[in-house]
């Protein structure tokens, strides 16, 4: 039977909207199938680096809601200090408006859509995939990318969902209009605001936007039975003495899948996994969309190659995963387990080093790597400490 298409992409967020556009650029004849009617309301902090930006390469100023040159670090809430750049550092975007925004780029380079449909199964045929809706329609493909998050439904179908990790964690997040009755500090307009310390394995924020204050807590929480994430998530917005009580208006959760492997499998035959359902995730900071969005392009790459000289896309579309994001992601993965263990220690450091956000700095624009980042947060730790680590410090800067 001949394939209704050439690709086609479960999920249309940042990730398969990019892998969508390049695909169709490119001439394959490509379906995108999205669960949701956009725009839709996505929980998510928004925030997009540098790296991010350039790597688009769209104007896309219609969907800024803010420009960040800087931001605010405090350990629940105390010991604050400020880093200003004159140049941004990040941009800040609602993601109903910048996944719309992504969808429409793609369907201008001639991909075709349809929204509001479920993908329940794929299964790999001799020479295409088979996808099936909710509906029982069903569509045949050369290749398939899944894009449909950390609970992919085209992750289970291929029993490529990781094992043996740490688990997913947890993020919440409440939007707080933002009008004249928040009394929010003229001075941090254009911070964001990052709090440790007061969420086990995690990390709290505020990013202040045209419209909303986005205020969540994440982590990798592995005790989720034993603790209430919303209460944390309550017991911040108590502490922000600028949000007057009872103003939440959205609170809503959503998995963060975790990075556990350099070497995870993100593919099998002609399908392949990007973003969320690949877990490919900054296990330190919780950043997704630059790894959709990045994986998503290699992921058309890899069907574009594998199209040109006629072999399965799975052993390139690995590959390159590695080179690009896994290789780098590994030593995120080592020092988020040190940072989490020793919150109070890795801040002190970070006050004490401005230098060292710097350097954090250029690894959100990508003039930097993890491994350069970890390497020079060692080297100032043993100094903080005038040499003087305990046993258990040792090891743990050991692994990182």
């Amino acid at each position: 039977m001949k394939p209704d298409y050439d690709v086609v992409i479960v999920g249309a967020g940042p990730g398969g909207s990019a892998a969508a556009r390049r695909c169709a650029r490119s001439g394959l004849k490509t379906l995108l199938i999205e669960k949701e009617r956009f725009p839709r309301y996505k929980p998510c902090g928004g925030c997009l680096s540098l790296k991010t930006v350039h790597l688009l390469d769209l104007d896309l100023s219609p969907v800024i809601e803010n420009t960040v040159f800087g931001a605010k670090f405090s350990y629940c809430l105390k010991e604050p200090f400020h880093i200003e750049l004159r140049d941004p550092i990040a941009f800040l975007v609602m993601r109903d408006r910048f996944d719309q925004f992504l969808k429409e780029k793609a369907l201008e380079e001639g991909a075709e859509m349809l929204e509001g449909e479920k993908v329940v199964k794929v299964q790999e045929k001799d020479k295409g995939v088979e996808i099936e809706l909710a509906s029982g329609e069903r569509f045949n493909s050369h290749y398939l990318i899944g894009a449909d998050g950390a609970e992919s439904i085209v992750a289970r179908s291929i029993s490529l969902s990781p094992h043996g990790n740490d688990g997913n964690g947890i993020a919440i997040q409440s939007e707080i209009s933002f009008d004249s009755s928040i009394p929010f500090p003229e001075k941090e307009l254009h911070l964001i605001h990052l709090d440790f310390g007061g969420i086990p394995n995690g990390y709290s924020w505020v990013f202040p936007k045209k419209d909303w204050l986005s205020i969540g807590i994440g982590g990798m929480f592995r005790e989720t039975k034993k603790m209430n994430p919303r209460q944390y998530l309550k017991g911040f917005l108590k502490s922000l003495t600028y949000v007057p009580e009872g103003k939440t208006e959205i609170m809503r959760g959503h998995l963060l899948p975790s990075f556990h492997d350099e070497w995870q499998k993100v593919s099998q035959g002609r399908m392949l996994l990007v973003g969320d359902a690949a877990h490919l995730m900054d296990p330190l900071q919780g950043e997704g969309i630059y790894y959709a969005i990045r994986s998503g392009m290699l992921a058309a790459e890899a069907i574009i190659e594998s199209k040109e000289k006629g072999i399965p896309p799975s052993d390139l579309y690995q590959k390159t995963i590695h080179l690009h994001i896994s290789e780098n992601l590994k030593w995120a993965l080592s020092f988020s387990r040190f940072v989490f263990r020793f919150p109070k220690l890795a801040y002190q450091t970070l006050k004490r080093y401005p230098e060292l956000s710097d350097l954090y700095l250029q690894v959100l624009e990508g003039r930097e790597t993890y491994q350069g980042f970890v390497s020079g947060v060692k080297r100032r730790i043993r100094d903080f400490m005038k040499g003087r680590l305990s046993e258990k410090i040792r090891r743990a800067m050991a692994k990182a």
